[in-house]
């Protein structure tokens, strides 16, 4: 009878840290809720190879694109808080709950922050026509002509449109918005004088300024220079403030999940992140590696979806 007690309260023991012994026990579903070939798809991918090699256990990426992101970010969010759904988010996660009316979940509430990933700066980019060559050049001549260039982006709401109705603000500049459908023909329009500025990312901007098709005027970073533009000052340096902003990446997960397994899925990303070829590949965009704790990563969750918030009544973007 003790034998048998002893061996009920072994199993009963074990079964209390389950979850962290075997985590993964099946294939893990990254979703990210985009198309294929895109930024997003290219980050979780390289990540979730490497957490494939590390843990024994496949992470296979699934692409479900659809509604600006909504369509894979609701799927993550009715999913088991097991660990074994994940979700790559980026600054489109933050920037819907202040656009849209009825999402199928709750941002703040149906979530479980896991690590953000990797960052990337954007940089401020004119037209060479317009013949200007410093920031402050730039916010001069627009101060002067309010409502007479133009900016572009990828359609209202998007990160871009965000991005440079923030700069406006920070500026105290107006400068029109012209959307459009995708990067190309903001590339496009800026070359072809349509538009004289956009805000874009870094590696995105960078064949472009080097061939003389655009001009550099600023990074968005926090204060640094951007690795591949050591020339192009930070918007602070440059006399904006406000505008430490960054095309970022994440993992999340469903409400709920065990938080050993929270901090397994962080420490493990950490350790992908410190392998050669992994940095090798970010720190070739110009990304910044970051491995966020889950508690770092809410808060800037959190914070950023204030920040668009704000920014998005102050432009007048109505909800939909």
């Amino acid at each position: 009878m003790r034998n048998a007690w002893l061996f009920v309260l072994t199993m009963f023991g074990a079964s209390l840290c389950f979850g962290a012994e075997v985590y993964p026990g099946k294939t893990v579903r990254v979703v990210a809720p985009f198309a294929p070939g895109g930024i997003s798809d290219i980050v979780a991918r390289v990540v979730s190879q490497q957490l494939s090699e590390q843990l024994g256990k496949t992470f296979i990426v699934d692409n479900r694109a659809g509604a600006g992101g909504v369509v894979g970010n609701g799927i993550v969010a009715k999913s088991a808080p097991d660990g074994h759904t994940l979700l790559m988010v980026n600054p489109a996660f933050t920037i819907l709950p202040g656009i849209s009316k009825s999402l199928p979940y709750d941002t703040e509430k149906d979530f479980t922050a896991i690590t953000q990933i990797m960052r990337v700066p954007s940089v401020l980019v004119v037209n060479p026509a317009l013949n200007v060559n410093t920031l402050k050049d730039f916010v001069a001549l627009a101060q002067a002509n309010p409502g007479k260039y133009n900016y572009g982006s990828g359609g209202p709401g998007s990160a871009l449109h965000l991005y440079s109705e923030l700069f406006k603000i920070a500026a105290k500049v107006d400068i029109v918005h012209i959307p459009y459908k995708g990067g190309g023909e903001n590339f496009a329009a800026l070359i072809g004088g349509q538009i004289q500025m956009l805000i874009i990312s870094v590696p995105t901007a960078l064949q472009f300024v080097k061939s003389g098709r655009m001009r550099a005027l600023a990074v968005t970073t926090d204060g640094k220079r951007a690795p591949s533009m050591p020339d192009v000052p930070s918007m602070s340096e440059a006399g904006v403030s406000g505008m430490a902003i960054y095309v970022w990446f994440g993992f999340v997960g469903p409400a709920g999940i065990p938080k050993d397994i929270v901090n397994k899925l962080h420490a493990e990303v950490v350790k992908a992140l410190a392998v050669a070829s992994v940095k090798k590949q970010f720190i070739e965009q110009d990304a910044e590696l970051v491995g966020s704790s889950p508690a770092e990563f809410s808060n800037h969750l959190r914070d950023e979806m204030r920040l668009w918030a704000k920014v998005i009544k102050s432009a007048g973007i109505t909800a939909r």
